[in-house]
């Protein structure tokens, strides 16, 4: 199940996932990982057997930048976050974004390019992992 978060309880449900996946496996330091950019975010959280799993971040910048995408490893491979995005995708089409941005890490561009992303532009160093831009219109 994929929802809008709306309680603190959820929001810390969101960081706990990203701490692990960001900071905890590929060692973001901590104090990139959360940001001034949290309260004027749309936070979603995927939960599979009723167990927060996954994450995702929604921030209007004219267009929907789509961030701080992250699963747990057990859930890896199930479809959950495939689910997370799609659900995400679909809100900001539903609030009247045409175009999706993200910076994917590039070994998660086989994944974003399978949703119908495409990458641009050359790649980047972000928190010491090679991304690159992806772009979706919606």
């Amino acid at each position: 199940m994929i929802t809008i978060v709306t309680t603190a309880a959820d929001r810390q449900a969101c960081y706990d996932i990203r701490t692990t996946v960001f900071v905890g496996e590929q060692n973001v330091p901590p104090e990139l990982e959360l940001d001034d950019l949290e309260d004027q975010c749309t936070h979603f959280l995927a939960r599979l057997d009723g167990v927060p799993m996954g994450t995702a971040r929604l921030l209007d910048r004219g267009y929907a930048k789509v961030q701080r995408v992250a699963v747990m490893k057990e859930a890896r491979g199930t479809g959950l976050g495939k689910r997370l995005m799609e659900a995400l995708l679909d809100h900001a089409r539903d609030i009247g974004f045409t175009e999706a941005r993200l910076d994917a890490q590039v070994s998660a561009i086989p994944f974003y390019e399978k949703l119908g992303f495409t990458a641009e532009g050359p790649v980047f160093d972000d928190a010491g992992i090679p991304h690159r831009l992806m772009t979706k219109q919606l």
